[in-house]
């Protein structure tokens, strides 16, 4: 009889064990109800949200972890996001050997300057937009002004110019690879310099001779100041890239590359071909300046009502890369949460619909970046981000802000995760408003933003259908 009350005692409680593993409600029966962890969910809340104008981006940091790769050049006229025009400006420097602080050239022999060549790799994935076919302007004209390689420059400062420019061509760009012939000049007048077929994808533009001439004459009068860069950069500042005619699409150019830059063909007292190159290429030893000026223009755009329109909560959110438009949201209250800890926290985002989704010419965002403001008013990247990237997990797995397809709703969607913001928020120590902006490969730089030429349309906060949602588990202490 006791055994059969112990069996029974056994399997009931065996019953309640495998019901308790299979129903989280369960957890935690056996305590008193003072004792149990309250574990709930919420999907209900109304975020306020709004499109606004962005600060101005540094596009040049004399940390070279901060510099930019790669540089946007053209005058993009986008039919939904408006006008994004980006005009490069450059510094150029005689070349660096690693046994010699700098290559002289053989000037003293010339005999005359063929030509003069400005050399601009693309770098194809920066392009953006309708680019192939598309017909582009670029205009190089000289700095009046020198660059300090010791301060910051911003994607607003308007650069010191020449009044006439050096040269303007139109083109049309071609990731095809381009061959022509490299006199390398070994400096030596004994030996003919060497010829090499050099092929990959670029622009070349030609350039007066008689802005080499002037660099000639310069060196033949001091041929130490090709030593020092500062008396170089005082009579040569370097070159403004602007871009001259409206386009579908932006280009990018790759100015750190050894192939970048101006090449001088002239020709010795043997009659000998010879080739001198001046590089844009950013000696760490040796610094020098290059950064982008952006212009951005609304008018005539569904931005440009939403602008003007204050904190109103808008229907649509603008995200744009260069220094665009960016999406200011602003959490509800979360009274609510007092007394809580956050356990997981999802912001949906909803792509609109129209002209937004060619994504054939126009790709989306492919990650977006959160920023809010800390308690000491600096405006840092999330530490759900910071995280991530301590931990080298890629954003996408470990954060989100990506696009991917919802079946069920038919509609593309970016997802983050913002649990420790969340969390930070209701223990005052960040903001409760933050904004959405687009970074490239994993990098939380501004640098990195100025690279970026994408956009992406959210629906706003009361979207009938998509609208922005905030979605939280959490545990009630």
């Amino acid at each position: 009889m006791k055994r059969n009350i112990f069996w029974g005692l056994g399997a009931l409680l065996a019953i309640m064990l495998i019901n308790a593993c299979s129903d989280p409600t369960l957890v935690g029966g056996g305590l008193l109800d003072e004792d149990r962890a309250e574990v709930g969910f919420t999907d209900t809340f109304t975020l306020q949200v709004a499109t606004e104008l962005s600060d101005p981006l540094m596009t040049y940091s004399p940390f070279p972890v901060l510099q930019a790769d790669r540089f946007l050049f053209g005058d993009f006229r986008d039919p939904v996001f408006g006008q994004a025009k980006s005009t490069i400006n450059v510094q150029l420097v005689p070349p660096r050997t690693n046994s010699a602080p700098v290559f002289h050239p053989n000037f003293a022999d010339i005999t005359g300057v063929d030509s003069v060549v400005l050399i601009l790799p693309y770098t194809s994935g920066g392009f953006y937009g309708k680019t192939e076919g598309e017909t582009f302007g670029i205009r190089v004209t000289e700095l009046t002004e020198v660059f300090n390689e010791d301060r910051e420059y911003f994607s607003d400062h308007e650069a010191g110019i020449a009044s006439a420019p050096l040269a303007e061509i139109e083109f049309v760009a071609t990731l095809d690879s381009i061959p022509y012939i490299n006199y390398l000049d070994n400096n030596s007048l004994a030996e003919p310099a060497e010829a090499d077929t050099v092929s990959f994808p670029h622009l070349r533009v030609p350039l007066p001779t008689v802005w080499a001439d002037s660099l000639i004459s310069f060196y033949l009068a001091d041929t130490t100041v090709f030593d020092e860069s500062n008396r170089f950069l005082e009579r040569f500042p370097g070159f403004q890239l602007e871009p001259t005619m409206p386009t579908a699409g932006m280009l990018a150019f790759t100015l750190q590359s050894i192939r970048a830059g101006v090449h001088i063909y002239y020709r010795d007292s043997t009659d000998s071909p010879r080739d001198y190159q001046l590089f844009f290429e950013n000696d760490q030893l040796d610094p020098i300046v290059q950064f982008a000026t952006f212009e951005h223009n609304y008018e005539d755009t569904d931005a440009m009502p939403l602008l003007e329109n204050g904190e109103e909560n808008d229907s649509l959110l603008f995200v744009q890369g260069m220094a665009g438009l960016r999406s200011k949201i602003k959490l509800p209250d979360l009274s609510v949460f007092e007394n809580v800890a956050i356990n997981q926290a999802f912001l949906d985002f909803y792509v609109a619909r129209g002209e937004s989704l060619d994504t054939a010419n126009y790709p989306l965002v492919r990650q977006i970046a959160v920023k809010a403001e800390n308690d000491a008013g600096e405006e840092v990247f999330i530490s759900d981000m910071i995280v991530a990237d301590n931990a080298q997990i890629p954003f996408a797995s470990g954060f989100g802000g990506v696009p991917e397809f919802i079946e069920s709703k038919g509609a593309i969607r970016y997802r983050m995760a913002i649990s420790t913001y969340l969390q930070e928020v209701l223990e005052g120590r960040m903001s409760n408003e933050f904004y959405l902006i687009p970074i490239e490969n994993n990098d939380l730089t501004d640098a990195k933003r100025s690279e970026v030429a994408e956009r992406v349309l959210f629906y706003g906060g009361e979207h009938p259908q998509f609208p922005v949602t905030l979605s939280v588990t959490f545990t009630r202490l």
